[in-house]
């Protein structure tokens, strides 16, 4: 790079840098809807979409403190229909996003 052309960079990005915080914030996101799920109930989440697009939400939600991106299985291929059984009970809601 040109000495003049990092040197403006340099006086471009200075106020940025300094209204960055320091270190990253881990703290966990607050709670904003209550729990009213009986203690120890899970849920199932299943990504479909491009290895990429799967891999770049998984990484999204472990940045949010949502789960850990080793928790998640490895990501495989879909060859044939996949078809999805439910436990008695259990419901199923479906968010499509283009990211």
């Amino acid at each position: 790079m040109k000495p003049y052309l990092y040197r403006n960079l340099q006086l471009l990005a200075s106020p940025l840098l300094r209204t960055l915080p320091s270190a990253p914030d881990t703290r966990p996101l607050p709670q904003l809807i209550p729990n009213t799920s009986p203690p120890g109930e899970s849920v199932r989440h299943i990504l479909l979409g491009t290895p990429g697009a799967v891999r770049q939400t998984i990484h999204l939600l472990h940045s949010l403190h949502y789960s850990e991106t080793v928790l998640w299985s490895p990501i495989v291929a879909v060859e044939e229909p996949l078809i999805i059984t439910p436990a008695q009970g259990e419901a199923v809601s479906l968010l499509r996003r283009a990211i």
